[in-house]
């Protein structure tokens, strides 16, 4: 399925905003969104993180389910699945021909190490995106200083994929399509059958407030 990608639809996609992303490079940005993709390493890093203090709060609990649950979907969908299905190469193991052919010329500048995995959809922006928008979703308007800048962050490690050259822009777009789909299942999954219907079943069995 990776020589779909090879149509000049998504060629010229990439090329220009490969043209874009190379003309505002320069050394502080480099330093800034190599910090900010390695936030969304595996398992990601800043999710983990940040949902773990959601969830020690009672009142911010469902928060916290819902930002793990949004990555666990959209790590199924994305890594688990497409990924292994589609089996595009990275950018910098394409034929460079095919960069050539579309005037472009492909640099890897060498922030971070290269992936051995395949290149589409990208994994770091879907999770991120799948976690950050189940937790926007779940906000109510008190806690919305924590959704939304949590969702912008997701934004930029997407953005920073592409940044590092280590992702077709075409990838991250992907990857915040399944991301965003994920947050959508997660939120609705959660808010009209888990937390309202197993949750008190459970918490009625174990005699205990969980959430």
């Amino acid at each position: 399925m990776a020589d779909f990608f090879l149509n000049e639809f998504f060629v010229n996609i990439d090329v220009a905003v490969y043209q874009f992303v190379d003309s505002i490079m320069n050394p502080v940005l480099d330093v800034i969104m190599t910090f900010i993709t390695h936030l969304g390493d595996t398992p990601g890093i800043i999710w983990c993180v940040l949902g773990i203090c959601l969830l020690i709060p009672k009142k911010t609990r469902k928060l916290g389910i819902l930002l793990f649950a949004g990555l666990a979907v959209s790590s199924v969908i994305n890594n688990l699945c497409l990924k292994e299905i589609i089996e595009r190469p990275r950018p910098y193991n394409l034929d460079p021909t095919v960069w050539t052919n579309a005037g472009y010329t492909y640099n890897w500048p060498g922030l971070i190490e290269k992936s051995s995995s395949w290149s589409f959809p990208s994994g770091h922006t879907s999770t991120s995106i799948g976690a950050a928008f189940a937790l926007l979703l779940g906000c109510k308007k008190k806690e919305l200083g924590i959704g939304i800048p949590a969702f912008v962050l997701s934004l930029l490690v997407g953005f920073s994929r592409i940044y590092v050259h280590v992702h077709y822009p075409t990838d991250v777009i992907a990857g915040a399509l399944i991301g965003l789909i994920s947050g959508v299942i997660v939120y609705f999954l959660f808010t009209k059958l888990i937390f309202p219907k197993v949750v008190p079943a459970i918490e009625k069995k174990i005699n205990k407030k969980i959430i």
